[in-house]
């Protein structure tokens, strides 16, 4: 009576295992609070007049009189207060203005939840001796679909022949080798 209920625990952990795993990546998009749009029309400075007056002093005028400040005059010349235009060494500058677009989605993953880590570290160590039954494993608890379907993705993915005699046999190895290693004392829920 013990070993069953151990055996359907060690059940119920894989199946929550699995639907942790598949859910463990999501997309984000980053802060979706805020749009690009409105960062954009916080930083513009909006209408002509404000555009003018937050760029005065920008239009090159100070450094053409640092250019001048720096030319050396010999006695009796004319000092320049400024270096006109043409004298000037031109700055290159580059358009790289560009629409607004969408930050790109990311993958984020969330982790397997704490109280579910042993299974993964029992599936990894499984998957080291036994990569067949780990993948059987792994695909039983992840995948919706009948145990032929199974069968043939891990046939596809391992390699080789697999039916589905020997899909459900590796499955029943697989539980008996977490079976045989489960402790259920590291895994009680039912103390604090």
């Amino acid at each position: 009576m013990q070993l069953d209920l151990q055996r359907e625990a060690i059940r119920e952990a894989l199946r929550a295992w699995g639907i942790a795993s598949v859910n463990r990546w999501c997309f984000s998009r980053g802060d979706r609070s805020i749009h690009v749009l409105e960062q954009a029309r916080d930083l513009a400075p909006g209408t002509k007049e404000n555009a003018l007056r937050d760029l005065v002093g920008r239009d090159g005028t100070d450094r053409r009189r640092l250019m001048a400040a720096g030319i050396p005059w010999e006695k009796g010349g004319k000092r320049m207060d400024i270096v006109p235009t043409w004298a000037c060494d031109p700055i290159r500058a580059a358009n790289d203005a560009d629409h607004p677009h969408e930050r790109p989605e990311i993958a984020v993953d969330q982790g397997i939840p704490e109280e579910l880590r042993w299974v993964e570290q029992m599936v990894s160590q499984m998957g080291r001796q036994f990569p067949l039954r780990a993948l059987v494993v792994t695909t039983e608890y992840t995948v919706s679909a009948s145990q032929a379907v199974k069968a043939n993705m891990v046939r596809d993915l391992y390699g080789g022949k697999l039916t589905v005699w020997m899909y459900r046999r590796e499955l029943e190895r697989a539980l008996e080798w977490i079976n045989m290693r489960f402790e259920p004392d590291e895994h009680d829920e039912s103390e604090p």
